[in-house]
């Protein structure tokens, strides 16, 4: 592809997903989707690489990555069409519970060729407090209801079992099943606009031409990161501790090499997982540690995975940013994110 079809062909996929995002939010029910907008759409293809995303929510977007990864391991070759795959579990790709996620795969003449993908804030999602965030949770059930990866449609037929626990374990449950169908009604808008592209390109140019892309937006993201000065520069900050069991001040620390044409981010040195919900999933972490990257960097770059090439990032299994399960991140979503955020941009200021 020259330039201008590149950029022609980038504009197509990235306007599908806002697409998407406009008929969930027109469709849902409740005001956290239709007014407030928590909601995020993005398109991957078949190998699980994120080709085109909305500006919607960004702790949303980069740990969607990991919740469709999941999806190609816990169903190897048995997707069908009309399938969607219902997931809220932080430690297969989530963020927190109320965060639901929908993965639908779309096949063009028989042959997988990507997935329509949404994630949306449900206002409720059971557990011990209305609203799913108790404050004082310790474990990762008292939250709300933990949903693997598995089927909400299987072949376009909705699966009871699923439901039931909605309508059992939630509050307002017309409210929760009207936005689920809204997700579901997004992503098959999603999967029709994705076909459409595949039946005018062709399946094969449509696939080299999702691979140009991602190198394109490599090289922006790689060229940006070589005009930062070389070095390796660190920062940390604290959380307040929600409990006396907790200590008074919890330490995020991270470490940034910028060398080459690359950034590692390394959390080494952040404290210990805690006994409370401030605990961030590795998803959340990565999708913090992507959005300053990308504030850094090239901002106008095209949003797919080859944008994350560069970056590398290692935490710590049990540590407050990768921590094991059944431990409780309900507030890692939405405080310990923003700190994390925080202490990136506090290292890469020295420079």
């Amino acid at each position: 592809m020259n330039p201008a079809e590149l950029e022609v062909f980038q504009t197509a996929l990235s306007f599908i997903p806002e697409e998407m995002g406009v008929a969930l939010r027109r469709t849902s029910y409740s005001p956290n989707i239709k007014e407030r907008m928590d909601a995020s759409c993005a398109l991957f293809d078949a190998e699980g690489r994120m080709v085109a995303q909305a500006e919607h929510i960004p702790v949303h977007l980069g740990s969607m990555p990991l919740a469709v990864e999941a999806v190609l391991r816990d169903f190897p070759g048995t997707l069908r069409e009309d399938d969607q795959i219902i997931l809220n579990d932080p430690y297969r790709g989530g963020t927190h519970l109320p965060d639901v996620t929908l993965i639908r795969p779309v096949f063009f003449r028989d042959g997988l060729l990507g997935f329509a993908v949404n994630r949306a804030h449900h206002a409720d999602i059971g557990g011990r407090t209305p609203g799913s965030m108790p404050a004082d949770a310790t474990r990762l059930d008292e939250e709300g209801l933990v949903l693997e990866p598995q089927k909400l449609l299987d072949r376009g037929r909705e699966r009871a079992v699923v439901l039931d626990r909605f309508r059992e374990e939630t509050l307002n449950p017309a409210e929760r099943l009207g936005d689920l169908r809204a997700q579901v009604a997004a992503n098959q808008l999603g999967a029709r606009r994705l076909a459409e592209v595949a039946a005018r390109m062709g399946v094969t140019r449509l696939r080299g031409s999702i691979d140009e892309l991602l190198d394109y937006a490599e090289r922006r993201v790689r060229a940006a990161i070589s005009s930062l000065p070389r070095g390796t520069w660190a920062a940390e900050d604290v959380l307040e501790g929600a409990s006396p069991e907790e200590p008074e001040f919890i330490r995020i620390r991270a470490e940034i090499a910028v060398g080459g044409s690359g950034i590692a981010v390394d959390f080494s040195g952040t404290d210990r997982q805690v006994r409370g919900n401030l605990n961030a999933p590795f998803a959340v972490t990565l999708s913090a540690t992507y959005y300053v990257v990308r504030c850094l960097t090239d901002p106008a770059a095209p949003r797919n995975a080859g944008a994350y090439r560069p970056v590398q990032v290692v935490a710590e299994e049990g540590s407050l940013v990768r921590p094991r399960p059944p431990a409780a991140v309900a507030a890692g979503n939405v405080e310990t994110s923003q700190r994390i955020v925080d202490v990136l941009f506090l290292a890469m200021a020295e420079p």
